[in-house]
């Protein structure tokens, strides 16, 4: 669609901005962690479908409990280092989200994390990923959320900024255009006839640590904070990212 975010050209960067750091590692521990609670990943092969699956961490995981993977990344570059770290088996495809859904094709799993965000029009994707799961499917969705954008211009006095409303990133910056409200989101997936089975906040407890904190608490500290939170009325809504994790009835 036009107006949506391609990582074309800065998959280096990405992988050092976004993985290559504490809170790179948190959040995908977080979500795999979640994953494994949530979906039935270790009672046999599943058709699964990795949306915008970027460096392929996510496919990497699915691979090695034996699932049946098509990962669809439009950047190139990205895609290359995906299919490096990825077993022949998974099926790897440069290609657009929407491109990938006019194939009409339904799968058991679609993951779509951190996508959403950086298209233009994130609610008729989420509409079209629903009608892409097979009757009992299920569609886990990571997505960066808006309060958690609100609130750290609060905490750095960017007044002007929370006044007005303007969160969505600037051009060339890792912030992305469409931040999601969690809440809304997940009225959309309910009138969309999911059933939303889990919600979960990633990356809230570490967000909102100064950077000297930060330095002073273990990973694996953190962790057990905001795994212990995380799902729990309002700090699910809170961090930088949520997942929710939905099922489509048989």
């Amino acid at each position: 669609m036009t107006g949506d975010h391609v990582f074309s050209g800065r998959a280096e960067r990405f992988r050092e901005r976004i993985y290559g750091s504490a809170k790179g590692e948190l959040r995908l521990e977080l979500v795999w962690r979640d994953m494994l609670e949530q979906l039935p990943l270790q009672q046999g092969a599943l058709d699964c479908w990795d949306a915008g699956g970027g460096l392929g961490q996510i496919s990497q995981r699915l691979a090695k409990l034996g699932h049946r993977i098509v990962l669809s990344e439009p950047a190139e570059d990205m895609l290359a280092l995906a299919r490096a770290a990825l077993p022949e088996a998974v099926d790897c495809r440069q290609e657009t989200l929407q491109q990938h859904l006019s194939q009409a094709r339904q799968y058991d799993l679609i993951v779509c994390h951190a996508v959403l965000e950086w298209l233009a029009e994130p609610l008729e994707a989420v509409a079209a990923m629903a009608s892409a799961l097979q009757p009992g499917g299920y569609l886990s969705l990571l997505v960066y959320n808006v309060h958690a954008i609100a609130i750290n211009n609060m905490i750095k006095g960017n007044l002007r900024k929370v006044a007005a409303e303007k969160f969505a990133g600037e051009s060339g910056s890792f912030t992305p255009p469409s931040p999601q409200e969690p809440a809304r989101l997940v009225t959309v997936l309910e009138q969309l006839g999911l059933e939303v089975c889990s919600r979960r906040s990633m990356r809230f407890a570490l967000d909102f640590m100064p950077r000297a904190v930060r330095a002073e608490r273990s990973l694996e500290d953190v962790m057990a904070v905001e795994w212990q939170f995380g799902n729990r009325e309002p700090y699910w809504q809170l961090g930088r990212y949520v997942h929710l994790v939905c099922r489509c009835p048989d």
